[in-house]
């Protein structure tokens, strides 16, 4: 139950007479209405208000059954919406009401002899009257439209249809726009009753009802007169609005906690998928296997490609420099370049047949240049390849197509390898799939044989937020090829690698199929 499902169930209550106990020593509303009705008639005779040729009376019979009483002496039984107890009364709104009437048609303007009250003003049951704007009406015309207090205001067309704003502490001249419809109480201490049920379930049912099959509520004066309207004893109201306001506490603590709880909803799949790919880089996803080929003997493997690379000419002597980084008898991890050692911090514990190493050491690293402006083109010809700026095509794991071409070829990446976005934002990754070209927004990452791709993908997604921190620049945050090179990064037993992968993949299908 959603924190506004809750106040509706509240206000329902309240509405059937379900919220507080009734109280025998209450004057019925009966009597209530009896007053409405006397002064109703002053107000007539006084040429205040018109007679209303289509006022009704509603009353019980002795079968228990609900009657409508016409102004022609017919009686018709009527279906009311739901049961109220014996002291309460059924009415239509207009017995209740002086008028129900459309505002003043005028246009905005910063300065008047009124405030010109709009649907847009009303914001969460609120005016701030500071910010309303003035028009201009003819003092012959003021009277009849001008707010007093316990006015209710109700929208009729727009976003807000419906919707309902009771006038209290008015402290200046006002009228209402035309989009908005005023219900004027004859007395006015059943103006707050009103509005309650006006923000009540039943209320938008019957107006529903009336709609005939248009899924919009009808509003208009006619519709609303017509509204059957609960009446309590006046007693029995307030008794109603303390209990409300009683409850108006516990209704924003459920609201706090539903948003909280929404909110961990929405980020628990999330949160889930990172805390799973944490586990498997920390070694706690799948169990190590003492039968698996040792991490030293892949290593030696990957030497022994980069350099067959370097041998074809793909390679450069300094990409063949190795980082040495060990855990020494003091548990601190150490890195050796040549003749110096110094110690290093690794991010977390891993398996002992893990290894740390540098980004460079396990992956080509190419960054990315831009090609002149006048060589990108929305076409793509026979000599052109496709270019990637930044990462605006990036989906959720695999790079999609570019709108962008290039005949300038500034970065070649051939696939399949691993893209990086590296400027504003930093540390988004996708896998790549197909040839492309990349601007100085990308880096293309590409494991050297036979490093799983896959496994270095999800090693990859976990440093977003090191990288963040790394990221320097005044205009736009980026991290260079250098911070990149030196990146720690892991290398676990080949079939391990495969088995993380494996792993990750099938919860990651699991999460997707949980309820959101």
């Amino acid at each position: 139950m959603t924190p506004e499902q809750l106040k509706a169930s509240i206000l329902q209550r309240a509405m059937e007479g379900k919220l507080v106990p009734q109280d025998p020593n209450d004057e019925p509303a009966s009597e209530l209405l009896k007053r409405i009705k006397a002064e109703k008639e002053k107000l007539i005779k006084a040429g205040k208000i018109k007679r209303d040729k289509n006022e009704t009376e509603i009353f019980r019979g002795a079968d228990g059954l609900h009657y409508e009483k016409f102004a022609d002496g017919t009686v018709k039984e009527i279906e009311v919406p739901f049961e109220i107890p014996e002291s309460w009364e059924w009415v239509r709104l207009s017995t209740i009401s002086s008028k129900i009437h459309y505002g003043y048609t005028a246009s905005a303007k910063e300065v008047g002899n009124a405030k010109l009250l709009r649907i847009t003003d009303i914001q969460n049951n609120q005016v701030n009257w500071e910010t309303v704007p003035y028009c201009d009406i003819s003092l012959d015309k003021l009277p009849n439209m001008q707010l007093v207090e316990n006015d209710i205001l109700i929208a009729r067309t727009g976003g807000t249809i419906g919707k309902s704003f009771l006038i209290q502490n008015v402290t200046e001249v006002a009228v209402f726009a035309s989009y908005l419809i005023r219900v004027q109480m004859v007395v006015g201490n059943v103006s707050d009753f009103v509005k309650t049920f006006i923000e009540s379930p039943n209320y938008w049912v019957q107006l529903q009802e009336m709609s005939m099959g248009t899924g919009q509520p009808n509003v208009n004066a006619t519709n609303l007169s017509t509204l059957l309207i609960p009446v309590a004893p006046i007693a029995e109201q307030e008794r109603i609005f303390s209990r409300i306001d009683e409850l108006e506490h516990n209704i924003q603590q459920y609201s706090d906690s539903y948003q909280a709880l929404e909110k961990l909803n929405k980020e628990f799949p999330e949160k889930l998928r990172k805390s799973t790919l944490q586990h498997a880089m920390q070694g706690k996803l799948v169990p190590q296997d003492p039968n698996d080929e040792p991490v030293e003997i892949l290593l030696e493997k990957i030497r022994s490609e980069k350099l067959r690379l370097y041998e074809t000419g793909k390679l450069k002597k300094k990409d063949l420099q190795e980082t040495v980084i060990y855990k020494a008898e003091d548990n601190s991890y150490y890195q050796k370049i040549q003749e110096t050692i110094e110690k290093i911090e690794v991010p977390y514990s891993i398996p002992t047949n893990w290894q740390w190493l540098k980004m460079q050491q396990l992956n080509e690293l190419i960054m990315g240049q831009s090609p002149k402006g006048n060589a990108v083109t929305e076409f793509e010809t026979s000599n052109s390849i496709e270019f990637h700026q930044g990462k605006s095509d990036f989906t959720s794991d695999i790079l999609g197509r570019s709108s962008k071409y290039t005949t300038q070829v500034t970065k070649f990446v051939s696939a399949p390898s691993i893209v990086m976005s590296v400027r504003a934002p930093v540390g988004d990754v996708n896998l790549l799939n197909h040839n492309i070209v990349i601007g100085r927004g990308l880096a293309a990452i590409t494991p050297y044989r036979p490093m799983s791709r896959n496994f270095e993908y999800l090693y990859l997604k976990t440093l977003k937020l090191d990288l963040e921190r790394k990221a320097t620049g005044s205009t736009f945050k980026a991290i260079t090829g250098q911070i990149l090179q030196n990146t720690l990064v892991l290398l676990p037993p080949l079939e391990e690698q495969e088995r993380i992968v494996t792993q990750v993949e099938k919860f990651y299908s699991q999460i997707a199929q949980l309820p959101r």
